[in-house]
């Protein structure tokens, strides 16, 4: 009787080392996950993408409605802006600002998409949720 006891000791005692062992390990790799500086050295390109993307997007939110000033004083002068420099300059931009959104949607998508199984059907399910809601009449 003794030695069943010890044998189911010794069993509880190994499998709880080997949980602590597990939970460690755990915590290791959800700490390397969380850290962005681990996550900087492994993937500087998207880290610095998305940090040049939210530069661009803050700077469009912040940037004022009002016409510019070489536009207001070019439709007092009976010219509508259309073909100048700044006007192309100005769409130039957005494009630019556009691509590199897009770019960077898709690859913060992606990325997420390989960190957390499962995620690209929930996306794939949102995407078809909000293109329903958005087709049905208001």
């Amino acid at each position: 009787m003794d030695d069943t006891a010890n044998q189911i000791e010794a069993h509880i005692d190994r499998t709880r080392d080997r949980l602590g062992s597990n939970l460690r390990e755990l915590e290791g790799k959800i700490d390397a996950a969380t850290d962005w500086r681990e996550q900087f050295r492994d993937r500087p390109h998207v880290l610095l993408g998305a940090a040049f993307v939210g530069g661009v997007v803050l700077a469009g939110m912040l940037r004022s409605k009002a016409p510019s000033r070489a536009l207001s004083t070019a439709a007092a002068n009976g010219n509508d802006g259309h073909g100048s420099p700044q006007r192309q300059a100005r769409e130039l931009w957005n494009n630019i600002q556009g691509a590199l959104l897009g770019v960077a949607t898709t690859r913060i998508k992606d990325y997420i998409g390989e960190m957390v199984p499962g995620f690209h059907d929930h996306y794939r399910r949102a995407e078809e949720r909000t293109a329903a809601v958005d087709a049905s009449p208001s």
